[in-house]
């Protein structure tokens, strides 16, 4: 009696970014040619990341031999994006922009922070850079040894008077360029250097 067993069935299941995070049970409908469908519960592990796979064994397509047994079913994950945060492994991040009139002039500010847990609070010092990054332990995806980090980059935006100050330096330096060229030239044609002068 032969016990070749039948083809394996291929499912591809579109999951939530936290349903990938923190796990869960979908219920899908599976049906090889020529049988009705059926329900089967997948269960997704904790962790699990976009192109993962998971094997039920004896769920796939019926063998075509006597004896033989059903293939298996390889459900293939795919995780959606989220708007606000990414990962990489174990690891979240996220970009969070700060007005500069946000920020007070001594005190701490405390900024707000969308983790895979919810909104959370963290402090920043008061004399923050341009550019700052905050790691945030135990808030990234769990694993079997532990969560990962959330890693936030924050930027602070430039004030509208600094802004406007820089423009103006470089327009008053082209300017000053542009006067030098000028008198440059002026001479040259003063001391009679008619052919060796050239435009800058």
């Amino acid at each position: 009696m032969s016990r070749i067993p039948g083809s394996d069935f291929h499912y591809n299941l579109q999951l939530e970014f936290l349903e990938a995070v923190f796990g869960c049970r979908r219920t899908i409908l599976v049906a090889a040619p020529g049988e009705e469908k059926r329900k089967l519960d997948v269960f997704v592990p904790i962790g699990a990341d976009d192109g993962d796979k998971i094997i039920i064994e004896g769920e796939g397509h019926p063998s075509e031999f006597q004896g033989g047994c059903r293939g298996n079913l390889i459900v293939r994950l795919k995780v959606k994006g989220h708007p606000k945060l990414q990962r990489i492994g174990s690891t979240i991040s996220s970009c969070i922009n700060i007005p500069w009139a946000s920020l007070p002039a001594r005190e701490g500010f405390l900024l707000t922070v969308l983790t895979v847990d919810g909104p959370i609070q963290v402090k920043l010092p008061c004399n923050l850079d341009d550019d700052m990054n905050i790691v945030i332990e135990n808030k990234g995806v769990p694993t079997p040894d532990g969560r990962g980090i959330h890693h936030v980059h924050v930027r602070r935006g430039r004030p509208l008077e600094r802004f406007l100050f820089q423009t103006a330096e470089v327009a008053l330096t082209a300017a000053a360029v542009c006067l030098i060229t000028v008198a440059c030239n002026r001479v040259r044609r003063k001391n009679g250097d008619e052919n060796k002068f050239t435009r800058v």
